[in-house]
């Protein structure tokens, strides 16, 4: 997620990966034979310990969550008074790396948070290619556990319209990192590989919300801040849809800054206002980019789910 100049906007959280799990069916009482209750009653309470242990995989991520979104502040000037120490960068960037897996590992699994940190790093060089492109001075990017991560900007954007195209650039490449997991789990016949392409399609198309401080936020300031309005309702229904107190919290965030962006007024930051012809080619890679991911995440969790039953 690119962020303002001088890190003191946030990255917006990644949000969290999705899991492929499998139904149990257990068989009524006629269809068992003696000898058969005795494993179906065993499978039966190994599946129960499965969802309770995932269960608390998911309340060890939400109580982290919530404890780093409390004190975020603290996180964010800790990581901005590091910019003063030589070789900081190397810190900020790989150690915030190291410990984002080294947290993931204990709810998911090594394998999985390695996969998610590299997906979410592929989006953050889209940010940060762009932004190098445009003389913007970014810096690298910073992990921050359970939230994702931010890659900050030393100038501010001239116009509206390349601010746009750096919000677009990390979904863009993230999605293009996306494809190659996909295209190589399938030649492969890897369902790993097919399902990480999976979870950075969602990842991706999560972050291209019309809702600021998702990618897709400053992306439809340059054509249109109304589109913020039903961005805050898509959220709404996501979250409690998903049942997610942290995308809950996040969607709190989300309507605070919708509303001190309407009281403002038409403030563009200091930065020229997108013209109609630039308004058109953004909501075309906008709309056609969102397409893309969708299709993607949409074949990739058929073929997972194919390869698993197979």
């Amino acid at each position: 997620m690119a962020t303002e100049p001088d890190n003191s906007a946030k990255r917006t959280p990644e949000n969290s990966p999705e899991f492929v799990q499998e139904s149990f069916a257990v068989p009524s009482d006629d269809q068992i034979h003696v000898s058969d209750q005795a494993p179906a009653a065993n499978q039966l309470q190994e599946h129960q310990s499965e969802q309770k242990g995932l269960a608390a995989k998911a309340g060890v991520f939400g109580v982290i969550a919530v404890l780093l979104l409390k004190f975020k502040v603290y996180i964010f000037t800790a990581l901005k008074a590091l910019s003063f120490i030589k070789f900081a960068w190397i810190f900020k960037s790989f150690g915030t790396m190291a410990l984002s897996v080294g947290v993931y590992t204990m709810v998911f699994g090594w394998r999985y948070a390695v996969t998610l940190v590299a997906l979410i790093y592929v989006h953050e060089m889209g940010h940060y290619m762009w932004m190098k492109s445009e003389g913007l001075e970014p810096q690298a990017p910073v992990f921050v556990p359970m939230l994702g991560a931010y890659t900050a900007m030393q100038k501010l954007p001239p116009d509206l319209a390349t601010h746009a195209w750096v919000a677009w650039a990390g979904p863009f490449v993230g999605g293009l990192g996306a494809y190659l997991c996909y295209c190589l789990g399938v030649m492969t016949n890897n369902a790993f590989l097919v399902a990480a392409a999976n979870t950075g399609a969602i990842l991706n198309l999560f972050q291209l919300l019309p809702v600021k401080p998702f990618d897709g936020g400053f992306i439809a300031q340059s054509i249109s801040r109304k589109l913020m309005i039903p961005g805050v309702l898509l959220f709404i229904w996501l979250a409690f849809t998903m049942h997610s107190i942290l995308l809950m919290i996040i969607c709190a965030v989300c309507i605070f800054v919708m509303i001190a962006q309407y009281r403002a007024g038409d403030s563009t930051g200091g930065m020229i206002p997108a013209s109609g012809t630039q308004k058109i080619f953004i909501s075309i890679a906008f709309i056609g980019l969102a397409a893309a991911l969708a299709y993607l995440y949409w074949q990739s969790e058929s073929i997972t789910q194919s390869m698993i039953r197979h």
